[in-house]
C-alpha cells in the first residue's frame, strides 16, 4: 500500500505540473478520477476553446450532493467541510461563501449545467491537468469520498480513513457520527442505500474486483436509524477467479461479516442473529448466497459445502450431504478445494425457488454434464 501511495504522489507531481488553468482543449482527450475511467470522457464539450463536462458527473465522482435552482440556475453542492456554489452565466462562484472565479461560465448544453472542467475542479477541492505524454485529463481528488441520498437524508464516507458524515435533511450540514474500520485501497467502492422504513438506512460500501487470476471481495455494512449506528459488519476475502453462476436473488435483508448472518426486520430492527461456526461446527469464511424470510443458504468457502438455516428455528441443514449423492461425493471429498477454480465451476448452486421447493445443479468431480436436485423445505 506505502508503494501505491508513492506511485500516486509521483504521478500527481508529474501530471498537475502544468497548473489548473494552463489546459487548452483542441480535441477531445480521455479524463480519469483518480487514475481510473468514470465515464466522463464521452460526456466532454468543448467550445471556446475550453473543455467542459456535466457538473452532475463530475459532482458524483467527488462525493458531492447536489440540489438545483431552476429560477436563479444555480447549483449547490455540498460535502463534508465544503460547500460549492455555481450560477449559469457567471465565472463567480463560492466555497464556503468565499467568491472563486472560474475560467469560463457554467452553461446549460442540451438541459445540462456544463462547467469548464480544470477549473470547476479547482473550485471544488481537487487537482486536475493534463499528462502531456499520453494526453489524458487527470483529475486527483485526495478526499476520496463517495456519497448517496435518500429522502433528503444524505451520507458520506471517505475512502481514506472510513469516517462516516450524516445529514438529516437537505438544509442541513453533514456531521460525522462513526467510523468504519477501513483499509485504503487503490480500488473504488460501491456506495449504495437500501431505505428500510422509520428513518432506518442500510449503507453497503463493496469492492469487487479481478487481479493475478484472484478475485477480490470486501464489503462494510451500516445500519443507521434516525443518523444513530445500530450496527456495523465488514468482510474480507479473496478466492481464485472463476465462472460464477447466476444467482437466485435475496429477498430479505441481511448483514454479515463472514461468520454470522444477522436478518433485519421490516421495521428497521436488528433481528435473528446466526452464528455459523457454532452451528456447523466447523471453522473458516462463509458467504451468503441466498436469504429470503424463511431460510438462508450459506456457503463455507473452503469446502464449497453448501448450508441451509431456518430463520424460525436456527436448524441447519448439510445440503451437500443431502443432495450429492454417496458415490459423486467419494471424490469430492477427496479433492474438494474451495479455493480450487475447477471445484468452484462444479459446486452445488441454487437455481431456482418455486414455494418450498429449492432447485439445484451441481457436476461431479469426473464427470462433464451437470446433475439437477431438489430440496424440499417444511414451513417452520
Amino acid at each position: 500500500m506505502n508503494k501505491w501511495k508513492v506511485t500516486l504522489g509521483i504521478l500527481a507531481i508529474l501530471i498537475l505540473s502544468t497548473g489548473y488553468g494552463s489546459v487548452s482543449a483542441q480535441a477531445e482527450s480521455q479524463i480519469q478520477f483518480n487514475y481510473k475511467e468514470i465515464g466522463i470522457s464521452s460526456k466532454q464539450v468543448i467550445t471556446e476553446n475550453t473543455t467542459f463536462v456535466p457538473l452532475k458527473s463530475l459532482a458524483d465522482a467527488m462525493g458531492y450532493t447536489l440540489s438545483w435552482d431552476q429560477p436563479s440556475k444555480t447549483a449547490k453542492l455540498v460535502r463534508p467541510e465544503r460547500e460549492v456554489i455555481f450560477t449559469a452565466g457567471t465565472v463567480k462562484s463560492k466555497v464556503n461563501g468565499a467568491v472563486m472565479t472560474l475560467t469560463k461560465s457554467p452553461r446549460i448544453i442540451k438541459g445540462s449545467v456544463y462547467v469548464p472542467l480544470i477549473s470547476a475542479v479547482s473550485v471544488l477541492g481537487g487537482k486536475a491537468g493534463l499528462n502531456k505524454t499520453d494526453g489524458v485529463i487527470q483529475i486527483v481528488d485526495e478526499a476520496k469520498l463517495v456519497s448517496a441520498s435518500v429522502d433528503g437524508r444524505s451520507y458520506w464516507i471517505s475512502q481514506k480513513n472510513g469516517d462516516l458524515y450524516y445529514r438529516a435533511t437537505s438544509a442541513g450540514k453533514p456531521v460525522i457520527i462513526g467510523q468504519l474500520p477501513f483499509k485504503e485501497s487503490a480500488y473504488n467502492y460501491a456506495f449504495e442505500i437500501k431505505k428500510i422504513g422509520n428513518g432506518t438506512d442500510l449503507l453497503q460500501l463493496t469492492d469487487n474486483h479481478y487481479a493475478m487470476f484472484t478475485d477480490f471481495n470486501s464489503s462494510y455494512q451500516i445500519l443507521i436509524k434516525a443518523g444513530t449506528i445500530l450496527k456495523q459488519m465488514d468482510f474480507h476475502y479473496n478466492n481464485s477467479a472463476y465462472i460464477h453462476a447466476p444467482q437466485v436473488p435475496s429477498t430479505q435483508l441481511y448483514m454479515t461479516d463472514g461468520k454470522n448472518v444477522q436478518y433485519i426486520t421490516k421495521n428497521g430492527d436488528l433481528g435473528k442473529l446466526f452464528e455459523m461456526e457454532k452451528l456447523t461446527g466447523t471453522s473458516g469464511d462463509f458467504i451468503v448466497e441466498y436469504v429470503s424470510e424463511d431460510v438462508a443458504l450459506v456457503r463455507l468457502l473452503d469446502t464449497t459445502q453448501l448450508y441451509m438455516v431456518y430463520r424460525s428455528t436456527g436448524e441447519i441443514i448439510n445440503l451437500y450431504e443431502k443432495l450429492i449423492t454417496s458415490e459423486d461425493r467419494k471424490e469430492w471429498d477427496r479433492v474438494n478445494d474451495g479455493r480450487d477454480p475447477y471445484v468452484l465451476t462444479r459446486m452445488l448452486v441454487l437455481k431456482s425457488r418455486k414455494g418450498n421447493v429449492l432447485t439445484f445443479t451441481y457436476t461431479p468431480i469426473l464427470e462433464e454434464k451437470a446433475k439437477t436436485v431438489t430440496f424440499t423445505f417444511q414451513s417452520k
